[in-house]
């Protein structure tokens, strides 16, 4: 199946790459300085905080397809804001399961962000049972969290208000992950199978165009840097063997576009088992290649990309994040096997 966007997907990606240019993460130095504040009403007063509103039954405003090309966007120029936690994943789960309109109160808008709570591997949403363990994933300054719990095979899910958020040391500086001290319980609504695997199905999506735009601008960033870098009187860049590794480097992501394109498709076009194996095969691919291609990308850099004065390890601590988000590729390979088994 070739899935090709639409003239209004191309004027989003042109948008949205504007859009992310004017509010990129310049420098390291600035991660403490950074308006979030100013980023966040921006993408609200765009419209972009809703895109997967309504309730389940009824389509979303818009695509996975559209979903991929903002999230692709904004980490391409490592813009730290909550978009994959807030207005994606937590979401695309109010959406799903039709839960009560107070719970997403205040997310379109930007006033109220919302996270979900993930075991601390990151693989599965967090258990209410548990949460003392749990994180809230992409969570800067959430006012709610989600989550789940279990009985007689049944997942509910579960939204609590927040009371406090302890941010913890992670890769990913461009991202908040956090302990949460809970607050109100605020009610919990069924989540259906299908449901669950729609909602896995995106996730995946949107954490493969988190790593492939990452992984975009990075080597961006890289063949910039080996145009303008002299060594022995001539650009790195004319020299072969970096011309090879960028090339390698480019060859992966077009592939890892390539499947990541037709999973987007897959989400909302797909039944839900065949939608989550294009997922799981996109990230699979993509959490392969995002440590060879960051790591290529540090190597054209030498010693200066590991710098507080260089935005290249942000970019490779920021494909290392997204790639364990849902699990690995030692991960989806398993599901997918299962998947295909019939086993999940």
């Amino acid at each position: 199946m070739l899935a090709l966007p639409t003239d209004e997907q191309l004027l989003l990606r042109k948008t949205m790459e504007s859009f992310a240019s004017d509010h990129a993460l310049s420098s390291p130095k600035v991660l403490d300085t950074f308006d979030r504040g100013r980023t966040w009403d921006a993408l609200a007063s765009a419209g972009l905080l809703g895109l997967r509103s309504g309730n389940d039954g009824e389509p979303p405003l818009a695509s996975g397809i559209d979903i991929m090309i903002v999230v692709e966007s904004l980490a391409a120029r490592l813009v730290p804001v909550p978009y994959m936690g807030s207005a994606v994943m937590s979401q695309e789960l109010l959406r799903l399961t039709s839960a009560p309109e107070s719970w997403s109160s205040g997310m379109e808008d930007g006033s109220v962000r919302c996270a979900v709570l993930f075991e601390p591997d990151l693989i599965d949403i967090g258990s209410q049972g548990g949460v003392e363990r749990c994180y809230a994933y992409d969570g800067w300054d959430a006012a709610r969290v989600l989550c789940l719990s279990e009985g007689e095979g049944q997942r509910t899910l579960e939204c609590w208000e927040v009371e406090s958020l302890k941010p913890i040391d992670w890769i990913d500086l461009t991202r908040n992950v956090s302990r949460v001290g809970l607050g109100e319980h605020l009610g919990s609504v069924p989540l259906l199978a299908t449901a669950w695997r729609r909602w896995t199905a995106l996730s995946l999506v949107a954490a493969t165009a988190d790593m492939v735009g990452a992984m975009h601008g990075a080597l961006s960033g890289a063949v910039q840097y080996a145009m303008q870098r002299e060594q022995f009187g001539v650009p790195i860049g004319k020299f072969q063997a970096v011309q090879h590794l960028c090339a390698e480097a480019h060859v992966s992501i077009e592939a890892s576009r390539n499947l990541m394109n037709f999973a987007a498709w897959a989400v909302d076009e797909l039944e839900p088992d065949e939608a989550l194996l294009a997922a799981r095969t996109a990230k699979a691919y993509t959490s392969r290649i995002a440590r060879q291609v960051g790591e290529t990308v540090m190597q054209v850099y030498g010693g200066i990309g590991q710098t507080w004065e260089s935005a290249a390890h942000l970019y490779l601590r920021r494909g290392l994040g997204s790639r364990e988000l849902l699990g690995n590729e030692n991960f989806q390979h398993a599901a997918i096997a299962n998947l295909r088994l019939g086993a999940a």
